[in-house]
Parts: C-alpha cells; sequence; structure tokens
C-alpha cells in the first residue's frame, strides 16, 4: 500500500464509519465537494488503504467465540509464517507485533470450526511456528469483528 493519507482523507473516514453515511453529509461536515468525497473514497479503496465492510459483535452470533493469538516463531520464518496464520481459516486478521509474541491474531471460531479444529487443522500448515498463547474475547459491547466463517 503506497497511498498516505492526509488530514482530509481522515476525516472521511470518520464519517464513514458505520458505511452507510451519504457523501453529500460527508462533504458538507468536512467542507469538500461531493464528487470530491468520491473520488477520495474510490482512490482510498483502489489503492487499499480504506475497506468499506460490515462487523458483527460475536457474542451475537449463537454458537460463536473469538479468540486473540499470540505466536512465537522462528526468526528466519517470520513472513512466511505470517502469510500462513493470515490465510488460515476463521482468521479474521494477523500482524507483526512487539512483545513477547511475534504475530498476533483474531479468530473466529463456531460449532463446525472449533479451536480444537483450528490447533489439530490448521495450525500445522504454519511452518516455524514455536508456541501460542490464546486468550478468548469474553465481553465488550465495541467488540466487532468482520465475519470469515
Amino acid at each position: 500500500m503506497g497511498q498516505k493519507l492526509d488530514s482530509y482523507d481522515i476525516d472521511i473516514i470518520r464519517n464513514l464509519w458505520d458505511g452507510r453515511t451519504p457523501y453529500q453529509e460527508i462533504a458538507e461536515k468536512v467542507g469538500l465537494t461531493t464528487n470530491t468525497v468520491r473520488n477520495r473514497v474510490n482512490k482510498m479503496l483502489e489503492s487499499g488503504a480504506l475497506q468499506i465492510i460490515s462487523l458483527v459483535n460475536p457474542t451475537a452470533l449463537e454458537d460463536h467465540q473469538a479468540a486473540y493469538i499470540g505466536f512465537k516463531v522462528l526468526p528466519n520464518k517470520m513472513t512466511s509464517a505470517l502469510n500462513a496464520i493470515s490465510k488460515l481459516k476463521g482468521v479474521v486478521g494477523a500482524s507483526s507485533v512487539s512483545g513477547r509474541f511475534d504475530i498476533m491474531a483474531v479468530v473466529m471460531f463456531n460449532t463446525e470450526h472449533s479451536y480444537q479444529r483450528f490447533l489439530e487443522e490448521e495450525l500445522r500448515l504454519v511452518d516455524g511456528l514455536l508456541s501460542t498463547e490464546t486468550f478468548f474475547a469474553i465481553g465488550g459491547d465495541t467488540f466487532q469483528l468482520r465475519y470469515v466463517l
């Protein structure tokens, strides 16, 4: 991703919070024309700087749960491990991080795609994996995720 966002882009993003706000309303709030807002949004979408997606609170879904999983990997396998983890079933997002883990991911589970299944079937696909630690999300009204299962 090469596009750097300026203050107008950030103002537009703040006003797109629910993803359904009309461009005309955003234009009035940020002091731009409707066409300029539309063009900026399209440019951010095309460059990958912005996605407009729906989110769900996992506690609102019956038989679903979410977890943060920390991964320690061999230093020479960081890039390939991050790519592999990002593609595993149930992974909402993954990133290299600082701290005691090398990679953190947010993962969704349900009855069909259980945590046990993730451990047994998905994690074996990650070359260079040394260890994991899982933190299950147990609450939070503002915790929302993209639905990936």
